[in-house]
Order: C-alpha cells, then sequence, then structure tokens
C-alpha cells in the first residue's frame, strides 16, 4: 500500500494510480490512516467472496464443481448442448460440433468448458433467469470473461464470479488453452456483495 497526505493530493491521479497499478493507496490525516483508496471491482471482490466464505454449503458447492473438472466430470465441445436445450444460443453445426450463435465465429472468443453440477444448477433455475445466464454465458462471458469478471479473494482466489439476473456465475480461466471453466452457478436470489438477504 502506498502512504499519501489527505491535502494537496491529486485525487485523480491516484483514482488512476489504483486502477493501473492495483495497489492500495491510504490517505492520512493527521498523520493516521484514515481512508483507503482502492479499485471498486477489487471491493467487489472482497464483498462477494466474505459473502461465499460465510455460507459453507455454497464454498461445498464451489469445491464440488472444481472437483467434477479436475475429474472429467465436465460438458465441452458437443456436450455443451446440455447447457442450451432448445439450442437458442448454441447451434449446433453441420459436423456435429457446437458453435456459439451470433457473431461467435470469431477467433478470439475463449473456449467453454462446464461441470456437470453447473448444468444441473443452471436447470433449477427460474426460466427467465436461466435464460440470462445461458445468454450471458455462450455470449458476453465467451467475448470477455476478464473484463466482466470480479477476482474472488482468499480460499476463492484464482476464480472469477459475475452477477447474472440472481445468479452467480464462478468461473477459471486457463489462459493456455484460452478456456473459461464454468465451476458453478448460484441461484442467490438476493445481493452478493451487498450483505442484505443471503439465500443460497
Amino acid at each position: 500500500m502506498t502512504a499519501v497526505a489527505s491535502k494537496g493530493g491529486n485525487l485523480e491521479a491516484l483514482a488512476d494510480q489504483v486502477i493501473t497499478t492495483r495497489e492500495r493507496v491510504v490517505v492520512e490525516q493527521d498523520g493516521r490512516p484514515s481512508v483507503v483508496m482502492m479499485a471498486a471491482s477489487e471491493l467487489d471482490g472482497l464483498e462477494y467472496s466474505i459473502d461465499l466464505l460465510s455460507e459453507p454449503k455454497v464454498v461445498r458447492r464451489i469445491i464440488e464443481g472444481e472437483a467434477a473438472l479436475q475429474s472429467g466430470n465436465l460438458l465441452m465441445g458437443q456436450d455443451l448442448s446440455v447447457l442450451d436445450p432448445n439450442g437458442r444460443f448454441v447451434l449446433r453445426a453441420v459436423t456435429g460440433g457446437v458453435n456459439q450463435a451470433a457473431g461467435s465465429l470469431r477467433g478470439d472468443r475463449w473456449m467453454l468448458v462446464a461441470s456437470e453440477p453447473s448444468a444441473k444448477a443452471l436447470d433449477a433455475l427460474a426460466f427467465h433467469v436461466a435464460d440470462a445466464v445461458r445468454h450471458f454465458i455462450f455470449g458476453p462471458l465467451l467475448d470477455d470473461p476478464i473484463g466482466l469478471g470480479v477476482e474472488l479473494q482468499g480460499f476463492l482466489a484464482r476464480r472469477l464470479a459475475t452477477k447474472v439476473e440472481t445468479a452467480l456465475v464462478v468461473y477459471r480461466l486457463d489462459s493456455v488453452r484460452r478456456a473459461v471453466r464454468l465451476v458453478e452457478i448460484l441461484n442467490f436470489g438476493g445481493v452478493v456483495g451487498g450483505h442484505d438477504a443471503r439465500r443460497w
């Protein structure tokens, strides 16, 4: 962390520093730390992590999703059509492979691998929420998984999460294979990161 005096500091320059370096800046008043400046996405990640870690069954579901991915209990390629049974967001190619819909044949998209538990969780969501999650997974997530996700902290580090309607999509990135590894989809029904009404 970088400490700065509160008077005479250029707030815009400090904000740029925090965003660029991802370091926290401590603002001092009368020689004592009084305020910490951090990137909003880092604060979101801390709040998400606190909420998730305070629910043991949620942590267990994330661990089970990770274990499924590691053990090969996963969906990839043609099997991804299970995530979209009506074929609204995934189209079967003539060759039998799976292509994402709507202009997704660009070479800069990420590949998707999903755990079996995430597929079951998707099926358990209310229709409109599941529809929004499917659209997100096969659309924006594969275009920009880094920019859309909030990095989780502590025990959940190296995972990202994104809110979609009342669901939280938890995933990990495999940058070598350029793959999004969908770990779990949690139905929270309240607000994650807002410290109110947690219903997992």
